[in-house]
């Protein structure tokens, strides 16, 4: 009972103590000190807590960020896409126009068609139409695009494919006229697909650079006045009977895609 009686007075005093402190002020350091440590320790928690959601929003935006950046990366693609369909339209569209305007104004049969194949051969340059024997293509029709510009003959026809033969092919032979005084007549022949020239040029009429060159209406199946290019250089040799003109054709002949055959003039 002793022990129990000195332990209750013990917390008794310690307890007045602890009031008396107070009330006097002596606590009030103690106190400051303890609320500090707690601020710190809150301080601390929320630090932690603060770190760990900025981390979590710097990632989200990271992930946004390269989510955004590849949208943008589709649409720049995409308007890539779109302006050069426009411009192959926008060049077919020309082409096709310019081939209206001449058969209106040198009416004849004529059948659009679509280039969908070219030889790969080095000797020949060949290339294939998506229209045949049933459209009434026929062999010695000229294929002609823009403004009546020959780009060459058919060759061979299929129900639903025929056959070009362009002016650069070695084996092509073309009767054709110098639009010059003289009206010179030649034949064009092509240089194994790396060139066009006109030869049997009687050396006596004067042709030069920049003449235009047309078909002259002596080759079968091919109608006069068809636009091959124009001179670029004239090789004329001393004594003999004939010069040769070496030609630009008017034709890019690499990228053909839109032509016209004329069945019948």
């Amino acid at each position: 009972m002793s022990k129990r009686k000195t332990t209750f007075t013990l917390i008794t005093t310690v307890i007045a103590l602890i009031i008396l402190f107070n009330f006097f002020g002596l606590l009030t350091p103690l106190k400051r000190g303890v609320f500090f440590l707690i601020d710190i320790s809150v301080g601390r928690i929320s630090g932690v807590g603060d770190y760990f959601l900025y981390k979590k929003e710097l990632h989200q935006k990271k992930v946004d960020l390269v989510l955004e950046n590849h949208q943008l990366e589709e649409k720049l693609l995409q308007n890539q896409v779109d302006t050069t369909r426009l411009e192959l339209l926008d060049e077919e569209n020309k082409n096709l126009r310019a081939q209206l305007f001449f058969f209106e104004k040198f009416p004849s049969v004529h059948i659009g068609a679509q280039v969908v194949g070219r030889t790969i051969d080095p000797l020949e340059t060949i290339i294939t139409l998506n229209k045949g024997s049933v459209d009434n293509v026929y062999i010695h029709n000229p294929v002609i695009i823009s403004s009546g510009i020959l780009i060459g003959e058919v060759i061979s026809t299929l129900p639903h494919a025929s056959m070009v033969r362009l002016i650069n092919d070695n084996t092509s032979k073309i009767g054709a006229m110098v639009i010059n005084g003289d009206k010179s007549i030649g034949l064009v022949e092509g240089g194994y697909g790396l060139g066009v020239h006109m030869n049997f040029i009687p050396q006596n009429e004067v042709v030069t650079p920049g003449d235009i060159i047309v078909t002259s209406g002596l080759t079968e199946g091919m109608p006069r006045g068809l636009i091959i290019g124009k001179v670029e250089v004239v090789e004329k040799q001393p004594h003999e009977p004939f010069q040769q003109a070496i030609l630009e054709p008017l034709a890019d002949l690499s990228h053909l895609t839109t032509v016209s055959v004329i069945s019948s003039s």
